[in-house]
């Protein structure tokens, strides 16, 4: 969780334009009020209202800069800029931030639109530990595109161990405002998540835990697929707590639940250490760093996080441990992204062959997880 006193988070919201082709979008004032109050919320929020602070409706260009000087020399842990509004691209592809006055030509939108620039300037310049950047706006995909690029001014100067990109829409796609709602479509559903919680995971609310939510509730309701960029341990950065949280009945670990079908019991499910079946283990092993291998050739995903736990504990014990994590690994969302869970570690643990190094819940846990998502393994072959 974020530490109150040293943390800050700047939300802006542009509600009114006086452009005719950018039409005005009511629900963002809500947004940012929503937001604050579960930010800030004394028994969930993790942040202090005084160093919350809201923008609605800015005027000038200027007033954004000085709200982001601000925040980037006081926030000491977390930092949270937050954007609704208009995004804007310019002639060559540069997202803009509309205000009231912008005008929305891509040929004069850099006159009197807020650069993009600014904030991953105030990201980089943020003695902050952890650094969040959050668009609810058209084209707002560009954000974690220029953020992972390898020629953007500010990707020498993050420390990208601590920094997260979580944007509304695709780069080439928009978000949506729907008329009428309280909220637009993206924050309505980052609310929601914030506020419910979400069953079955754990004390807290994490950037990890929060986007697969947030991806799930939007695909269902035909929205555009959000997009992120976490980098290091990123993903274990918490907003808020769970609400939705209920602890353990007793210290033993409970198996998750699942319907009969879901069982196996064609082949016996117990434990085999590496020392009884080495060759299985090894085997497994092997399987792990293939499945890491394609995922780098065949989607240009480089899992390195997952690479340096299977060399440092072993494919087996790497796997065991995904298993136990209270939330699906941030590699196996970039994965269902991409429509190839067949590579996800709970797709190769389910394996005829591999079965049998895993526990009945273990088992039942991979499962679980790939059915949550729509994946269904193909039928296998002795």
């Amino acid at each position: 969780m974020p530490d109150r006193q040293t943390s800050r988070a700047l939300l802006i919201g542009a509600s009114r334009f006086s452009n005719q082709d950018l039409h005005d979008l009511p629900a963002v004032v809500n947004n940012v009020q929503a937001l604050a109050e579960a930010l800030t919320d004394p028994t969930l929020g993790g942040f202090d209202q005084s160093g919350c602070r809201m923008l609605t409706d800015p005027t000038t260009q200027q007033q954004i800069g000085d709200q982001l000087h601000a925040v980037v020399d006081e926030a000491l842990d977390t930092l949270v800029l937050y954007y609704a509004g208009h995004g804007v691209l310019s002639r060559r592809g540069d997202l803009f931030l509309a205000i009231e006055g912008t005008d929305p030509d891509s040929r004069r939108v850099h006159y009197s639109g807020v650069p993009m620039e600014w904030f991953r300037s105030a990201l980089a310049d943020s003695p902050a530990r952890n650094r969040i950047l959050i668009l609810d706006c058209c084209f707002s995909g560009h954000a974690a595109e220029s953020m992972s690029g390898t020629t953007s001014a500010v990707s020498g100067k993050l420390d990208i161990r601590g920094t997260y990109t979580l944007a509304s829409a695709p780069a080439h796609e928009t978000a949506v405002a729907p008329v009428g709602a309280q909220f637009t479509a993206f924050t309505g559903e980052l609310l929601n998540t914030l506020q419910q919680g979400v069953p079955g995971d754990g004390p807290l609310l994490t950037l990890g835990e929060i986007y697969p939510a947030l991806t799930r509730a939007l695909l269902a309701s035909g929205m555009p697929c959000p997009q992120r960029l976490g980098t290091g341990l990123a993903d274990h950065i918490a907003l808020t707590r769970n609400r939705a949280y209920r602890p353990a009945a007793s210290p033993a670990a409970k198996p998750r639940q699942v319907s009969e079908s879901h069982r196996i019991s064609t082949v016996p499910c117990r434990r085999i250490a590496e020392e009884q079946d080495p060759k299985a283990a090894a085997e497994f092993h092997a399987a792990m760093l293939e499945g890491y291998r394609k995922a780098k050739k065949e989607l240009n995903y480089n899992a390195a996080y997952f690479l340096k736990m299977v060399q440092e504990v072993g494919g087996l014990e790497a796997a065991r441990r995904l298993l136990r994590a209270s939330s699906v690994s941030s590699g196996f969302t970039t994965l269902w992204e991409k429509g190839r869970l067949d590579l996800a570690v709970e797709a190769v643990v389910l394996q005829d062959r591999f079965v049998g190094l895993f526990t009945d819940e273990e088992l039942e846990i991979a499962r679980h997880r790939l059915a949550e998502y729509g994946y269904h393994l193909p039928a296998q072959t002795s």
